[in-house]
């Protein structure tokens, strides 16, 4: 049977049976490893007031919020968009930060044997 996708839209691998996670939208049970995870910082207290909290110095608590989504309401949601054929194909290239923020390349150090 062909199929869409080399993973079948999983990221298990060989791991075998995965955890159910509850879509935050739907409420579906979605494998952990097929559902999209969203993770966000949200402050404690009211946004307008952490702005003008922070711009004064003053240290504002955030807590983080993680929410799953299945396929179906993270398209929806636009989370995740739908790709062509060829665009699932290609592999995100990694960016390399410029080369004035790279560390610098370290020569090897020789060192000498000792006279003897």
């Amino acid at each position: 049977m062909p199929v869409k996708r080399k993973s079948r839209g999983r990221s298990k691998g060989s791991k075998g049976r995965s955890e159910y996670v509850q879509c935050s939208m739907c409420g579906r049970l979605v494998p952990a490893d097929k559902a999209k995870k969203v993770t966000r910082k949200k402050p404690i207290v009211d946004p307008m007031l952490a702005k003008e909290l922070s711009q004064k110095g003053a240290w504002v608590g955030y807590r983080v919020e993680t929410r799953y989504y299945c396929i179906s309401c993270a398209v929806y949601h636009g989370i995740v968009k739908i790709r062509s054929e060829e665009e699932r194909k290609l592999r995100p290239r990694r960016r390399r930060p410029p080369r004035f923020l790279r560390p610098p390349k370290r020569k090897p150090t020789v060192e000498l044997p000792l006279g003897g």
